[in-house]
């Protein structure tokens, strides 16, 4: 498996969150109220891609609910705080929705 620049940042983000001693507290209501920062987040570490801005947006929207999801596991569930885990989830998401949003002209 490859894994992309975007993929350890995506997944290093996620364990940072879950490590962190505040993470216990949280809500699901507070990871979820986290989507439009996580968005700046993973926009700005997208590299440029030539295509249109809607195939973007929604290439990082996808990336970006596999986080969130991924985060809410974690609340319920130790197995999804384990870093392959979370490293694998990632690059397949990430090489999912590179297939379906970034190199697919049928959108």
């Amino acid at each position: 498996m490859q894994i992309s620049s975007l993929t350890v940042h995506c997944a290093s983000l996620c364990l940072d969150v879950v490590n962190g001693e505040s993470f216990e507290k949280l809500t699901m209501a507070e990871i979820q109220s986290w989507q439009d920062e996580l968005y700046s987040y993973i926009e700005n570490r997208v590299e440029i891609v030539k295509c249109s801005d809607d195939k973007q947006r929604l290439f990082i929207t996808s990336v970006r609910d596999e986080v969130l999801i991924i985060l809410m596991l974690s609340k319920e569930n130790l197995f999804a705080r384990e870093p392959h885990w979370i490293l694998e989830k990632m690059q397949r998401k990430i090489a999912l929705s590179t297939h379906l949003y970034i190199n697919n002209n049928a959108l």
